[in-house]
């Protein structure tokens, strides 16, 4: 019933007609969201409900990343883009009793804008990058990583890796054609204090 409830006001928000008026934020800067007119620190009397991040822009797999901490989300913008965000605010018995809608424009402030190479899908000469976070010998322990990372943001995967008859699960983040912003994102897994490993993807 709650998601049935939260998924009508998303319908309701992102079909309207009318254009939102939208906060500027500045991409790769992360900031924290919380409602204007609720305490969210009354966390023990009410469920905050945040919807994920919307994101209205080019056709990128990894616009941003976003995690909940405290009942107040924590939104990195990666691309620049509108980004819609819908909290809920109920009882402990389900009632709704606060309703707030986030709307946001990211830019790339004080970088200029460089036309990048058209690859085509046979182009041999274009490169693959991706962040390697970890290689451990349990499977179970490589997808609690995945998890976390998936959890904040991240698109983490596994594979595996056979090295002297023994096998590896590798975490690794992203599949990159873009150098930049590979290691724009390797960044951010550094300041999570993550170990991380920047390779190409043979």
């Amino acid at each position: 019933m709650n998601f049935f409830k939260f998924f009508l006001i998303f319908i309701f928000f992102f079909c309207c007609n009318t254009e939102p008026i939208r906060k500027e934020i500045v991409v790769g800067k992360t900031i924290k969201i919380e409602p204007s007119n609720f305490d969210s620190k009354l966390n023990n009397n009410y469920n905050f409900l945040w919807s994920k991040p919307k994101f209205s822009g080019e056709n990128i797999e990894k616009p941003m990343i976003f995690k909940i901490e405290n009942n107040k989300m924590l939104l990195t913008p990666l691309v620049e883009g509108n980004f819609d965000i819908s909290l809920t605010v109920e009882s402990l018995n389900n009632t709704d009793l606060y309703q707030e809608l986030f709307s946001f424009q990211a830019i790339n402030k004080g970088i200029k804008k460089s036309k990048q190479p058209v690859f085509s899908s046979n182009n041999s000469n274009t490169k693959r990058y991706t962040i390697q976070i970890a290689s451990v010998p349990n499977l179970d322990e490589a997808k609690e990583y995945q998890k976390k990372l998936r959890n904040n943001g991240f698109d983490a995967y596994t594979e595996s890796l056979t090295l002297k008859d023994k096998q590896f699960w590798r975490i690794r983040v992203g599949n990159f054609t873009d150098y930049n912003k590979a290691k724009e994102i390797e960044k951010l897994l550094i300041d999570l204090k993550y170990d991380t490993w920047f390779t190409n993807i043979d």
